[in-house]
């Protein structure tokens, strides 16, 4: 248990935000584990200088599991002249629940973007999160839950192919001039990168699923598709995108999503207990089918949209020449 001068430590030097200078059409944001600068069509994403120091803090505090956990925290009696703690409050040690990660990077844009943070920014930096398999946020926001530092994706790709996928999707958010296909598709990354810090199958199961109904909403305004079902919702988009079929375990996505979602039940059972291979591995092979559909609705080339999504090996990332 951290005491209040070791919790200081850590706050101090893992979750402070240090002060940057301002610039027009930039912004701050971690923790990105990627030292390279990446220069893509609608700007540049630079490590700022003390990356490697964040990175070192980073990984001395990332569980073996590959996630960073919450800081613990407890509450003080503060002297209210000098605002400093004078004794600890017994019973109120716990893991806090929200917290913050410095920052990692800048991104800064090419030309005056309106609302970086609601907009093109949040897109960016929640498309890397999906590419990198991670979550992101803005420097001086807030994380809840645990983090995953290691990949949550189980794909490769070189710099060249990070710069192609960004240059692309920014000029896809170019063109959907629809408000509300932009906020959704936000909502989608982020949701999507959320998922893994839930701890039980059932949980991140709901998220993801969650992400594909996200998904198909926008496959519906962007290509004036319309479904009766979840079922007719899954054969659309397979037919659609080109996406392997593999009935067996989409319809047991259906069956575990309407008994969770319709009678809090997991696997015909209790959630939070022991269930069936089928029922725990559903939330990874969901999961793995939404990457590919992200990867679709942004009309981008590649001959990933079209693997093995009920596979656990990893896959090479990149555009189709």
């Amino acid at each position: 248990m951290c005491s209040f001068e070791a919790y200081l430590n850590i706050n101090q030097r893992l979750f402070k935000i240090s002060k940057k200078e301002e610039k027009p059409n930039c912004d701050f944001f971690g923790f990105l584990p990627y030292q390279d600068e990446i220069k893509f069509d609608g700007g540049i994403i630079s490590p700022v200088d003390d990356y490697e120091i964040n990175f070192k803090l980073i990984d001395e505090y990332t569980h073996e599991d590959g996630f960073l956990y919450p800081p613990v925290s407890q509450k003080y009696i503060v002297n209210p002249k000098t605002m400093k703690p004078q004794m600890a409050i017994p019973k109120t040690e716990r893991p806090a629940h929200l917290h913050k990660l410095p920052a990692s990077h800048m991104i800064q844009f090419n030309h005056k973007e309106k609302n970086i943070r609601h907009g093109v920014g949040a897109f960016i930096i929640h498309l890397l999160a999906y590419l990198f398999g991670t979550r992101l946020q803005f420097c001086d926001w807030w994380f809840d839950g645990r983090i995953p530092i290691k990949s949550t994706h189980n794909i490769f790709f070189a710099n060249d192919t990070l710069i192609k996928f960004l240059s692309h999707s920014y000029k896809i958010w170019q063109e959907w001039k629809n408000e509300e296909i932009r906020r959704k598709f936000i909502n989608v990354l982020y949701m999507h990168s959320r998922a893994p810090s839930y701890k039980w199958d059932w949980e991140s199961f709901m998220i993801e699923y969650m992400v594909f109904d996200g998904c198909y909403k926008l496959t519906e305004l962007l290509y004036n598709i319309k479904s009766k079902n979840h079922k007719e919702r899954f054969n659309i988009i397979i037919n659609k995108f080109g996406i392997l079929n593999n009935e067996t375990i989409i319809d047991n996505f259906r069956l575990l999503r309407n008994d969770l979602f319709h009678e809090a039940l997991w696997d015909k059972s209790l959630p939070c207990t022991a269930n069936t291979t089928s029922a725990f591995m559903a939330q990874y092979h969901l999961r793995r089918f939404n990457q590919r559909l992200i990867a679709a609705l942004l009309n981008y080339n590649t001959t990933y949209i079209q693997t093995i999504w009920w596979s656990l090996g990893n896959i090479i990332f990149e555009p189709t020449i």
